[in-house]
């Protein structure tokens, strides 16, 4: 399909985009600060740039310019908070598209998609399809699976959950672990992603509390690198693995995978 350049030093973000990009059929190169994503783009001479506005060494602002110095590539920004006058700026400036990272990944995919001239939607204009966008409708069949995840970072527990949905899984999100206790009793999930760090009862408490009781659960537990030996810890106790933050989501759909062959 095409070569994508993603500038991004958010790893979780890197990662999430490359893999749905990937799965696409596209190229993905990425780049976690600005000076190194220049490098990049001098280097692959990407079709379509995607590019954090915050970024070290270089800013977002900066890339641009930089870019626009050297070719009319698109190039579509992200941005952790909304500032309306700053995306009049940038599309003024010849920028494709100027998108909040709160409205979710899956904007992006849908304006990837209309850069290229993939999507049907390509003649509105961005301002208009990010406010009346709608949610992507459910995939048809019956789900493989149900998935629990629990933490308390609201944009890993969005991450994730749209992750796994985009798999055909069916899910459920708990922002603590008391919630998840409650939601795994009541729901009986065939997973159980848990954060070791979370309000009220952390990981710890949740796999000992439920790994006796309901045995039928894959624990998957997912953790700081500080936290390894913890993790560790977690399948003596039960877990079925751990996944290091931030999340390598091919690694994660693997480790599913593999849990659910087991209680086939």
């Amino acid at each position: 399909m095409s070569k994508i350049l993603i500038i991004d030093d958010d790893g979780i973000v890197r990662d999430a985009l490359t893999v749905f990009l990937s799965r696409s059929g596209h190229q993905v190169s990425t780049a976690s600060d600005g000076g190194n994503g220049v490098l990049a783009f001098k280097n692959g001479k990407p079709d379509l740039v995607i590019l954090d506005r915050d970024l070290p060494v270089m800013t977002g602002s900066m890339v641009f310019a930089k870019i626009r110095e050297i070719s009319k590539t698109p190039v579509i920004i992200l941005t952790g908070y909304d500032a309306p006058e700053d995306a009049e700026a940038y599309l003024r400036d010849g920028a494709a598209s100027f998108l909040s990272k709160g409205d979710g990944l899956s904007n992006v995919l849908s304006e990837v998609d209309r850069v290229l001239g993939i999507s049907k939607q390509a003649d509105k204009p961005v301002i208009e399809r990010r406010k009346s966008a709608a949610p992507a409708p459910a995939t048809s069949g019956q789900p493989k699976a149900l998935i629990l995840v629990a933490d308390d970072d609201p944009a890993i527990l969005r991450l994730l959950g749209r992750f796994l949905a985009s798999l055909g899984y069916e899910v459920e999100l708990a922002e603590d672990g008391e919630i998840a206790v409650n939601m795994a009793r009541a729901k009986k999930p065939d997973i159980a992603l848990l954060d070791i760090f979370m309000p009220k009862k952390d990981g710890i408490e949740v796999l000992k509390e439920l790994a006796a009781e309901l045995p039928g659960i894959g624990f998957i537990m997912i953790t700081g690198n500080e936290d390894e030996e913890v993790a560790r810890a977690c399948l003596r106790m039960g877990a079925f693995d751990y996944i290091p933050k931030p999340v390598n989501l091919a690694a994660l759909e693997n480790t599913i995978k593999a849990r659910l062959l087991l209680q086939k």
